[in-house]
């Protein structure tokens, strides 16, 4: 199972405390009760973003956020995602959304490990759902570690690598009670790995799209009531 870097460590810090590992136990339990990968992934997306609010409106995030619409500092990094979350975005390709399959090919090549990932150049590390205005084409099914993936400062900073992979310090948001949520749900997967590997297995490789798999209607009711 390959876990998110920043969800692991997070974890790893304060799975002992009841208040952050009950986080983690709520996801799998109710992961458990819906049979839909798509309304699974819909159900964790929903929880982390709860989790963010009360911090993405702290006043000194919202001044020192570089987040806007056609920032793609962030999307130049491995993304980690769930089968369920692949099945989610390949549902949108397979309805129609065009990507760049040779860059999902050339990313394929380098499979889950990261020095290989960041040794591909600036361009060729690009989201394969980045769009040509630099915005995100799927952004509202976009991949939990996404919706955590933000620093104070510049928008430069929000990759651990610059350039050519050369390392550098990231300032980075603490997002520590959607970090467990999300955890739970890699717990919970069958299988995880980068969005390229991932995804892959759910569309044609080929310039037309793969018929869509009915893995379910979305249920709004899911959402219904639900107290974090």
């Amino acid at each position: 199972m390959n876990f998110p870097a920043i969800a692991k460590q997070t974890y790893e810090k304060l799975r002992s405390q009841p208040a952050f590992s009950d986080i983690t136990h709520f996801i799998i339990e109710h992961l458990k009760k819906i049979s839909s990968p798509l309304e699974r992934a819909r159900f964790v997306h929903h929880v982390v973003d709860e989790y963010n609010k009360e911090v993405f409106a702290h006043p000194l995030v919202q001044k020192f956020l570089p987040c806007k619409v056609g920032c793609s500092g962030c999307c130049h990094t491995q993304v980690g995602i769930t089968d369920d979350e692949a099945e989610l975005l390949a549902e949108r390709i397979n309805d129609g959304l065009k990507i760049d399959l040779n860059l999902l090919k050339t990313q394929l090549a380098v499979g889950n490990n990261p020095e290989d990932f960041y040794k591909l150049s600036q361009e060729n590390r690009r989201c394969i759902f980045l769009g040509s205005d630099e915005s995100c084409q799927v952004y509202n099914d976009r991949p939990s570690v996404c919706r955590t993936n933000a620093v104070l400062g510049e928008a430069s900073q929000c990759s651990p690598h610059v350039g050519e992979g050369e390392p550098q310090t990231m300032r980075l948001l603490k997002t520590e009670r959607a970090d467990m949520a999300i955890m739970g749900s890699f717990f919970t997967a069958r299988e995880s790995g980068t969005i390229a590997n991932m995804v892959s297995r759910f569309i044609s490789m080929n310039n037309e799209p793969a018929p869509a798999k009915k893995t379910g209607t979305r249920k709004k009711s899911i959402f219904k009531d639900l107290v974090l």
